[in-house]
């Protein structure tokens, strides 16, 4: 099966990338398809330039190996970068380190800086060309375009549909969100441009964001959704302090927008312009032999043509397979402590008991067990697990004495399951040729007659595929935001 489209990018604004193709069969089910991941997950947003391909093979055996520590601290957060997955812990060490799989070794990225880039920063690539937010400033192409500013400070960047948003908190004063138009070429940011959102709550901070259909949409550790559309912004939901609604990651899926959401553990679900959030009842569903309280799907992300969620607090991961309208659980990423339903986090007994006998604060759900990364690249699933922050092994805690508990809490995991294939493709201006291959036992990926993926496949499974109808620039990953030109 060889599938080949000429595509035009067209320029980039830093908007999502959408669908190449979709195949489906006689029924209507997807045998096989291709796209643009848009996503973000709790602290990074994911690179809209690696591209998926994948032939479905639903019974498919999974394999699942850990990877060597990245760091010392307790805890992972992933993103993907021109072809690479990415380690950042915000504990202490603060330092990017990239997975390189011929050594089995995670290496510095000084380009980060160390101990410089936060949450909501870091580098994504746009025309060609490097967008990097460090320190609380951006710069294009190694030239500074905003500085910090005179009052408070700028954080949680995203780039989208021309314009930059970013917050800005003088606490405890007063914080403000900011759409800024630009485009690359433009030279500094001009502030006197901004659109700005007074915000109800000084400290307001972002989780996630994402986009749809001309939309920005930006979220707020109190609760608080907006939706900038290029002229003003728009209050979807109103922060409320005292009250759980926070939403962790933002993933695009057909013609809506798929939520991560807080205290549910469900999606909730995006439509368009004018609509409200929908709560998506038992997506995905609790595992059995736990509390249904407090949960959290912290991290999403198309993997094999499925939905992907890892729930928080006992690091369920889910796949939701949409042929059969049926979630399906994959494993937990934990091993201790055992399941219970007589409590809501893990090890909340032992931290009370704790508390009680020393008259401490330790804080009761410190060491839940979070899923915090969710990152496709080349032919694997690669999946990081934390603490509730990535934190210090506290020896005050008798059950982090043991070696093992303590290290589930800093582990990267690789997922590996025939017919997915992920790679990082280079913008163009103007065409570009995109090919599709699968042969035998082997699928892959290749833009400009050079391979940028590859990944085993099953014979059987590629040989019905070759029966399915093609859809061009429609699909799971979104409509495409180019022209794509099938060859």
């Amino acid at each position: 099966m060889q599938i080949k489209a000429k595509v035009n990018f067209g320029e980039d604004l830093g908007h999502n990338i959408g669908t190449v193709f979709e195949a489906r069969d006689s029924e209507g089910q997807v045998l096989f398809g291709a796209g643009f991941m848009g996503l973000f997950n709790t602290h990074f947003r994911m690179d809209r330039w690696t591209l998926q391909f994948f032939v479905r093979h639903d019974d498919a055996e999974v394999s699942c190996e850990k990877l060597p520590f990245p760091s010392d601290d307790g805890g992972n957060y992933l993103f993907d970068l021109d072809g690479r997955v990415y380690q950042s812990s915000h504990y202490h060490d603060r330092t990017m380190r990239w997975y390189d799989g011929e050594s089995k070794t995670w290496v510095v990225d000084e380009r980060f800086g160390v101990e410089e880039t936060t949450s909501g920063e870091g580098m994504m690539r746009l025309a060609g060309k490097l967008l990097q937010f460090k320190r609380g400033e951006a710069c294009y192409d190694g030239t500074q375009i905003l500085l910090k500013p005179d009052v408070g400070h700028y954080h949680h960047f995203y780039y989208s549909y021309g314009h930059l948003v970013f917050f800005q908190n003088n606490a405890p004063e007063w914080s403000k969100l900011h759409a800024v138009p630009w485009r690359p070429g433009d030279g500094p940011l001009d502030l006197d441009k901004a659109i700005t959102l007074n915000l109800r709550y000084a400290g307001e901070t972002s989780f996630s964001a994402g986009q749809l259909g001309g939309e920005i949409i930006q979220s707020s550790n109190v609760g608080g959704v907006y939706a900038f559309d290029g002229s003003g912004w728009r209050i979807i939901r109103q922060s409320l302090e005292g009250v759980s609604h926070q939403l962790y990651s933002m993933l695009n899926w057909y013609d809506r927008m798929l939520i991560g959401h807080y205290p549910t553990g469900n999606l909730l679900e995006y439509v368009k312009k004018g609509m409200q959030l929908r709560h998506l009842e038992d997506w995905p569903p609790v595992m059995p032999g736990v509390s249904s309280a407090v949960r959290e799907a912290q991290t999403t992300c198309l993997f094999g043509g499925d939905i992907y969620v890892g729930v928080w607090p006992w690091a369920e991961l889910w796949r939701y397979d949409h042929r059969g309208d049926k979630w399906h659980f994959v494993r937990r990423m934990f091993e201790h402590p055992e399941i219970t339903e007589e409590m809501n986090h893990p090890w909340e007994d032992r931290i009370a008991a704790y508390n009680q006998i020393h008259a401490a604060e330790v804080v009761w759900n410190d060491w839940g067990n979070r899923t915090t990364g969710l990152a496709p690249m080349d032919d694997a699933l690669f999946i990081s697990t934390s603490a509730k922050g990535c934190q210090e092994r506290d020896m005050r805690m008798a059950f982090l004495h043991d070696d093992e508990v303590w290290d589930e809490y800093r582990t990267v995991h690789r997922l590996c399951k025939p017919g997915c294939a992920a790679g990082a493709v280079a913008w163009r201006e103007g065409e570009t040729t995109l090919e599709f291959s699968a042969d035998g036992d082997r699928i892959a990926i290749a833009q400009d007659g050079a391979e940028i993926a590859s990944a085993p496949a099953d014979p059987k499974v590629v040989a019905r595929a070759q029966r399915a109808q093609i859809e061009w620039a429609r699909g799971m990953y979104g409509p495409f935001a180019g022209e794509v030109t099938p060859q």
